[in-house]
């Protein structure tokens, strides 16, 4: 009863260590990009921003994901979210997979200490225009933006390291 036991704990590790493998031959070679970005409303809430997520996938493997969450943040303080939503996603191999519309809503109080931060940095935004310094540009303004995103990847929970906006 005991080699039984092992036998079957063997093959759980090994049908994980293939589904990890997967997972990461996945990762490794799909590409993302946004299509479509917009503002979609201004109203009394704030602006609302949306689009949607190309994933190419020219491995043979494929993987299911869960609608991701992306997160916009500064520093420690977050700024907007999109909604969860406990839809999933099939990565097919050799292909192109569309996600649907993510939004992001900006509220106004979160806009006003954005500005409120920049405001006193206009003298140095300006000239870097005028240098045509875009590199200094975003140091200038000194607001970190980053995004992240988090999903279920065949369900193993997924969360992206902050990629720099601004």
């Amino acid at each position: 009863m005991s080699k039984l036991i092992g036998w079957v704990i063997a093959g759980g590790a090994v049908v994980g260590i293939v589904k990890l493998l997967q997972m990461q031959n996945v990762s490794n070679q799909s590409t993302m990009k946004l299509v479509n970005p917009r503002i979609h409303q201004v109203n009394l809430g704030g602006i609302s921003f949306r689009t949607e997520v190309s994933i190419n996938n020219p491995s043979n493997d494929s993987v299911t994901i869960t609608k991701p969450v992306v997160s916009l943040i500064s520093g420690s303080n977050l700024l907007a979210q999109s909604l969860a939503e406990n839809k999933t996603i099939e990565i097919r191999p050799l292909g192109v997979t569309q996600i649907d519309t993510i939004e992001l809503l900006l509220s106004w109080t979160v806009i006003a200490k954005l500005v409120k931060e920049i405001v006193p940095k206009i003298p140095g935004i300006i000239s870097a225009f005028r240098t045509r310094n875009f590199k200094d540009l975003s140091s200038k303004i000194g607001v970190p933006i980053d995004m992240t995103f988090s999903t279920y990847v065949n369900g193993i929970f997924y969360q992206s390291e902050p990629t720099k906006i601004i």
